[in-house]
């Protein structure tokens, strides 16, 4: 797949196949990955791959704690408050991929819950990806994993997988640190459902809106 066509198709999936995801599929999609640039080349970032039994493991204890109302302690706090604009664009997505899957946003709240409980489930991937980062590093880590983490959904698109990043499953690291046997040094910054996409799924053929560029760039000196 060319690389632009490759960025502009690529979407979130939040819908797979039963079918396993091969080890040396996913050893070459973070190969490429590990080409990201990062700051002063210190390429910060661990990989937590589970599959089977360990990623059910991890998928039941935080579907119990969320049911318990078990507080969620995340690295990275969760985002409580947005500037307008962006608060805007978020209800915007949550509302317009409710309405694509046949579930009132206003009303139907059962199946709400149901769609916010599939995070902690991975969305019933077949894999699951951890990635985390040296809790003394800086920011600028953080920068670093997202460029990771970006070439690996480019490349998995590419290579006819799906995946979806996810923060949900980062509220409970001591369980994703118990169960994968993590350093208590690494602190979890984000988690990557993938899987052979089930393209069937209506979820799977929602496609997010993207703003203009002449809202965001600014060009000096053209």
């Amino acid at each position: 797949m060319e690389l632009f066509e490759t960025m502009e198709t690529r979407s979130s999936r939040r819908a797979f196949l039963s079918r396993p995801v091969e080890r040396d599929v996913l050893e070459r999609l973070i190969a490429a990955a590990n080409r990201s640039p990062s700051y002063q080349n210190t390429q910060p970032w661990e990989v937590f791959v589970a599959t089977g039994e360990k990623k059910d493991a991890v998928a039941a204890r935080m579907h119990d704690n969320v049911v318990k109302g078990t507080p969620m302690e995340p690295h990275i706090p969760f985002a409580r408050v947005l500037p307008k604009a962006h608060e805007t664009r978020a209800l915007s997505h949550r509302n317009r991929r409710f309405q694509a899957l046949g579930i009132d946003p206003e009303k139907d709240q059962e199946r709400i819950t149901e769609s916010y409980m599939r995070n902690f489930m991975f969305f019933g991937a077949p894999c699951v990806i951890f990635v985390g980062m040296d809790k003394t590093l800086s920011p600028w880590s953080i920068f670093d994993l997202g460029a990771f983490v970006h070439a690996f959904l480019l490349a998995a698109h590419a290579a006819g997988l799906g995946a979806v990043p996810q923060a949900m499953p980062t509220g409970y690291p001591a369980i994703v640190r118990e169960e994968l046997g993590i350093s208590e040094d690494i602190a979890i910054i984000l988690a990557l459902s993938a899987g052979y996409p089930d393209l069937d799924a209506p979820v799977n053929g929602y496609r997010s809106l993207r703003r203009e560029t002449v809202e965001f760039v600014r060009w000096i000196g053209f």
